[in-house]
């Protein structure tokens, strides 16, 4: 008696897991290698599950936090900076360009359509996003982007606050397979 019940509350745990949105059940036979290619063809929501290992960055010089996979090392040369075998972020900022996210996201893409550079293939694709309540856009590789540029994906998100009437945008580069856990989870520090 004692065995059907608990086979019965784990159905219901099992059903009630596949119905909440945001929420991915995955075999528990799947490797990260599996995880990792499930995710680059599905937009997923991070979810608590998802994230719940990652550790904490918090940076008082670009007033965010986010979460990031505990196995990932800082990378000191250059910006904050983080990575691990599969995957990585860095942030960085600006306010000189006096352009709205979007504008830069369409800037990005005009200029690796150029041909001078080809940080995301022939064909990205810009999302408009709103971050943290923030105006935001992302920019994302097509298929045929270099294999070396890792899976480069680009946030860039307007900061809360105008400094003396220009926008400061952040900017996040990210991997595809991670850039949509990054973007639910951060957050500005105000």
């Amino acid at each position: 008696m004692k065995a059907k019940t608990v086979v019965t509350v784990l159905q219901i745990a099992i059903f009630l897991t596949s119905c909440a949105p945001g929420v991915t059940a995955v075999p528990p036979t799947s490797s990260l290698t599996e995880l990792s290619s499930s995710t680059a063809q599905f937009k997923v929501d991070a979810t608590e599950s998802t994230t719940s290992d990652w550790n904490t960055y918090t940076s008082e010089l670009f007033l965010v936090l986010l979460k990031y996979p505990a196995y990932w090392e800082i990378n000191n040369e250059g910006n904050a900076a983080y990575s691990g075998k599969d995957g990585f972020f860095q942030l960085s900022a600006s306010s000189m360009s006096g352009l709205t996210a979007k504008e830069m996201c369409e800037n990005n893409v005009q200029i690796n359509n150029s041909g001078k550079v080809n940080d995301y293939g022939t064909n990205p694709v810009i999302e408009i996003l709103q971050v943290d309540n923030q105006p935001a856009c992302l920019v994302s590789p097509s298929d045929d982007q270099p294999q070396y540029k890792r899976g480069l994906s680009s946030l860039v998100v307007e900061y809360p606050e105008l400094e003396d009437g220009r926008t400061r945008l952040l900017f996040f580069s990210a991997d595809k397979n991670h850039i949509h856990d990054f973007i639910s989870i951060l957050r500005f520090v105000r």
